[in-house]
C-alpha cells in the first residue's frame, strides 16, 4: 500500500543548489546543470541529482539504511551526490549539514522559481486524523474551481514525501493542496515554511504517535503551528476546543470554521446512510462565502460513510472556498458538490468493499483512537442501513507510549459493543480483550494473518465487517482473504 514517490525533471545548475541550501561544492563547475532529483539510487538518472539521506536515530524520519551507502551506485549510473559533510564521501559532490533539511530548501527554492510571476496558491491540510481524506477532496474541489491542481500522492506528508511533491509543480498547475504529517516534534513547523500556504486548514488532534510527541496538549501545539505558516487564512473545527485556543490572534490571517456546530462557516446540517451503500450529506454555507444569489444549502451524495467523512466534506468544502478567496456564486457550489461526489473512498481509509452479500470496510491503513471511532460510527449505520450484523475486526494502535493500554481497554470495549463478533489482532487488543471479560463472541490471535479464515467463515450474507488496525499490524490480510473467498465487484 506504500505510495510511489513522483519522479520529476527539475533542473537547477550546481551553483544554484549551493545557494539554496547553504552548502559547499567539491571538485565540481558551478555551472554544470542537472536534472531531476531523487533520493533512490535505483532511480539516479545520469545528469540527475542524488540525495543522500540521512537522519541521526531519533530524527523525523526512521531509516533502516544510511543514503551514503548508495552513493557510489548513484555515480554509476551517471547522478551528481549532494551528500551530508563528515559523512566520508570524497570527489565531486555538494555538502550541506543536512540532507533532508536540504531537499526542503530545494524544494521550496523551486517553487518560489516556478510560481514567479504566475502566483500558485497552496493549501496545506495537517490533523491527526481524516487528512488523506479531506486532501482528496479538497483537490477535488479545488480542481473543479480552478483547473489543475498538484495535489500530494497518496499519504506522502512527512519531510521527504513534501519536498519530492513540490518539486512536481508543472506550469500548468494553478493550486496545491499539500497533506502535512507528523511524528516527531518540529515537523510541522518546518513543512510550513517548506510548503508557505496560502490557507491551513487543521482537522482535529488526538492521541498519535505520543511517544514521541508526548501528551494531548503537545500534540495540540505541534498541529496548529500549521496555522503560524498561513499567508491568508486559517481552517479549523467547531468541535476542536485545542485547535480554537490555538487559533493566531496576530498577523492578520482570516479564521473560517466547519462542523456541525452553529458558528460554522460550512456547517454539517444533515447527513443519512443509503440503502444503497451510498450517503447524504447537506451542508449550510455561510453567507460571507457565498454570492447573494447562491444556495444556501449543498447536497452531496458520496461513497464516503459515516460521521468523520461527512465533517471531511464540510472541511474540504471550508478550505476550497478560503483558498478560492471570494464568495462562490451557484454555479461553482455545484460543480463542488458535483466534483465532491464523484471522490471514490481513498483505498485503506474506510473504503466499501463488497464479497458478494458481505461489505468490507476496509480501513486497514492506519488506526488511532479517534480513527477508530470514527469507523466504528461509519460501520454501526452501514450494518443499521443493511439490517445487518456488525463484525469488527481490530489491530492494535501503534505508538501511543505510555497511553496505550488505557486507549486499548477503552476502544476494545467501544468496538465490541453492539457487534456480533469482535475479532482483535496484536497483543495490545489481545490483552485488552481478554482483562475486558467481553460477553461479545470473540476471536483473538497475536498476528492478523491468524485471524483470516476463521474471520471469512464466521461472515455471512448481510454482514459488515470493520478491518482497522494501525499499519504495522497489516491488517489489509483480511481483506485480502475475503477477496480469495469471494469476487469483488467493486
Amino acid at each position: 500500500m506504500a505510495t510511489p514517490i513522483p519522479p520529476n525533471r527539475v533542473r537547477f545548475t550546481l551553483g544554484e543548489l549551493a545557494a539554496a541550501t547553504g552548502g559547499r561544492l567539491f571538485a565540481a563547475d558551478p555551472e554544470t546543470a542537472v536534472t531531476g532529483v531523487t533520493t533512490d539510487s535505483r532511480t539516479a538518472e545520469a545528469g540527475g541529482l542524488f540525495v543522500a539521506l540521512w537522519v541521526p536515530p531519533g530524527g523525523p524520519l526512521e531509516m533502516s539504511r544510511d543514503g551514503h551507502e548508495f552513493v557510489a551506485a548513484a555515480r554509476e549510473r551517471g547522478a551528481f551526490p549532494l551528500v551530508a559533510a563528515r559523512r566520508g564521501v570524497t570527489g565531486p559532490r555538494l555538502e550541506v549539514v543536512d540532507t533532508l533539511r536540504a531537499l526542503g530548501d530545494l524544494a521550496r527554492r523551486f517553487v518560489a522559481r516556478q510560481t514567479q510571476g504566475h502566483p500558485v496558491p497552496a493549501l496545506a491540510i495537517g490533523g491527526a486524523a481524516g487528512k488523506t481524506t479531506t486532501k482528496t477532496l479538497a483537490a477535488a474541489a479545488v480542481t473543479a474551481l480552478c483547473g489543475p491542481t498538484l495535489a500530494t500522492p497518496g499519504s506522502l506528508n512527512n519531510l521527504l514525501g513534501v519536498p519530492l511533491t513540490l518539486l512536481c509543480l508543472g506550469r500548468e498547475h494553478r493550486t496545491m493542496v499539500i497533506e502535512c504529517g507528523t511524528s516527531s516534534p518540529g515537523e510541522i513547523p518546518r513543512l510550513g515554511e517548506i510548503v508557505r500556504p496560502e490557507v491551513a486548514l487543521v482537522l482535529n488532534v488526538d492521541l498519535e504517535h505520543s511517544e514521541r510527541l508526548g501528551d494531548l496538549a503537545a500534540i495540540a501545539d505541534e498541529e496548529a503551528a500549521l496555522f503560524a505558516a498561513a499567508r491568508r487564512a486559517v481552517v479549523t473545527s467547531t468541535e476542536e476546543p485545542e485547535l480554537l485556543a490555538r487559533l493566531p490572534r496576530s498577523g492578520g490571517q482570516e479564521a473560517l470554521l466547519f462542523g456541525a456546530g452553529a458558528p460554522a462557516d460550512v456547517r454539517l446540517a444533515r447527513r443519512e446512510t443509503l440503502p444503497d451503500g451510498t450517503a447524504r450529506v447537506v451542508l449550510e454555507i455561510a453567507a460571507r462565502l457565498r454570492a447573494r444569489r447562491a444556495d444556501r444549502r449543498l447536497e452531496i451524495v458520496t461513497p464516503l460513510l459515516g460521521p468523520t467523512a461527512a465533517v471531511d466534506l464540510a472541511a474540504a468544502v471550508a478550505g476550497t472556498a478560503a483558498l478560492r478567496d471570494r464568495p462562490l456564486d451557484q454555479e461553482e457550489l455545484v460543480a463542488v458538490a458535483r466534483a465532491l461526489g464523484a471522490v471514490p473512498a481513498v483505498p485503506g481509509r474506510l473504503a466499501p468493499r463488497r464479497f458478494g452479500e458481505v461489505l468490507v470496510l476496509d480501513d486497514s491503513y492506519n488506526a488511532n483512537p479517534r480513527s477508530v471511532r470514527a469507523a466504528l460510527a461509519a460501520a454501526r449505520e452501514a450494518a443499521a442501513a443493511r439490517n445487518g450484523r456488525l463484525l469488527v475486526a481490530l489491530g492494535d494502535m501503534l505508538e501511543l507510549g505510555d497511553a496505550a493500554a488505557t486507549a486499548h481497554a477503552e476502544i476494545v470495549q467501544e468496538a465490541a459493543a453492539g457487534a456480533a463478533l469482535f475479532a482483535g489482532a496484536g497483543p495490545l487488543t489481545t490483552a485488552a480483550a481478554r482483562a475486558a471479560g467481553l460477553a461479545t463472541d470473540c476471536l483473538l490471535a497475536d498476528d492478523a494473518a491468524e485471524l483470516a479464515e476463521a474471520l471469512v467463515a464466521r461472515s455471512a450474507p448481510g454482514d459488515v465487517v470493520l478491518v482497522k488496525g494501525s499499519r504495522g499490524m497489516r491488517m489489509e490480510r483480511l481483506v485480502a482473504a475475503f477477496e480469495r473467498a469471494g469476487e469483488d465487484p467493486g
